[in-house]
């Protein structure tokens, strides 16, 4: 015996179907807004005062690609490009030696809960701070140069903070140290995903500690070191400010700039917003290819 046939019609079908659709548009509103009120909108702005001149309180007034062509011939521009691509030379030695101190962290070798509070511990301060105490540290009075003449080693005192060598020494010094813990972290997390019967099977026909690390553990940790790579390329580029706003203030003269910190001393020091705008504009640009290269690169040496 046949029952009756209790198959909904197409219309209720489509009608339900459409009632889903929009409450599931409903629950993802309030992030669009967010989303777009707090990066779409400030975004979109900075683009459009990049082509204008602006004080932030007159109507801005539009010059095109002036702002652009002015810093093509600043020389303060072109010591803040070099000074960034200098931070960013330090990336490869921080992403090296985080994976290792990881490591060392991992195989709780003697002495691996000094390294982590060592190197963990500026993860809980905040970068102005680090920043204030570096600069105490090495003032002309400072504990370090104290330290030295202690030692007798009086004649490599010096006003570290006024040489521009020593100067973007200390910075790049500062920021690999302060930026370890969360490298670490992060390997610590992709060597916990790792199978240890591997490592075990590997220390069984003879492999040694570090040939472990190079063959067992690299090779697993392929998308991790790409994060950590990306990460500190973009902390070498927009995260500056903290570090030498603290450490500097961009001195000796201008030597320690950085473009973030030249887009901050033009926005809200000199008042030109437009200029600043413009100088954002390249950094994100040229943050998106920097990323973009470093990921195909790595990617690509993955591929087999």
């Amino acid at each position: 015996m046949v029952g009756p046939a209790s198959s909904r019609s197409p219309t209720t079908t489509r009608s339900e179907r459409r009632r889903t659709d929009w409450a599931g548009y409903l629950f993802a509103l309030p992030a669009v807004v967010i989303t777009f009120a707090f990066i779409g909108y400030p975004l979109a702005s900075v683009f459009y005062h990049s082509f204008t001149t602006w004080d932030g309180f007159s109507a801005p007034r539009w010059v095109g690609f002036h702002n652009f062509e002015a810093l093509a011939h600043d020389p303060i521009f072109r010591i803040a490009i070099r000074n960034n691509a200098i931070f960013a030379l330090s990336v490869p030695i921080e992403v090296v030696l985080a994976l290792v101190l990881a490591y060392l962290i991992y195989e709780r070798v003697p002495g691996w809960g000094f390294f982590r509070a060592a190197f963990f511990l500026p993860a809980i301060y905040s970068t102005v701070v680090i920043g204030i105490l570096t600069s105490v540290v090495l003032l002309p009075q400072g504990p370090v140069n104290a330290g030295l003449g202690a030692v007798g080693l009086g004649g490599l005192e010096q006003n570290w903070l006024e040489n521009t060598p020593t100067a973007l020494g200390a910075i790049v010094a500062v920021v690999v140290w302060a930026n370890f813990g969360y490298s670490v972290l992060i390997y610590l997390a992709g060597m916990s995903a790792i199978d240890p019967q591997l490592s075990e099977a590997a220390r069984l026909d003879g492999a040694g500690f570090w040939k472990i690390l190079w063959q067992i553990h690299v090779p697993n940790l392929r998308r991790i070191i790409e994060l950590v790579f990306v990460i500190n390329t973009i902390t070498a580029f927009a995260y500056m400010l903290p570090y030498i706003f603290t450490i500097t203030g961009g001195g000796p003269g201008f030597e320690t700039y950085a473009i973030e910190y030249y887009i901050y001393d033009a926005g809200f020091s000199t008042q030109r917003l437009g200029y600043a705008s413009a100088m954002g504009v390249i950094l994100a640009l040229v943050i998106i290819v920097l990323g973009f290269i470093q990921i195909r690169v790595l990617t690509r040496t993955r591929t087999p």
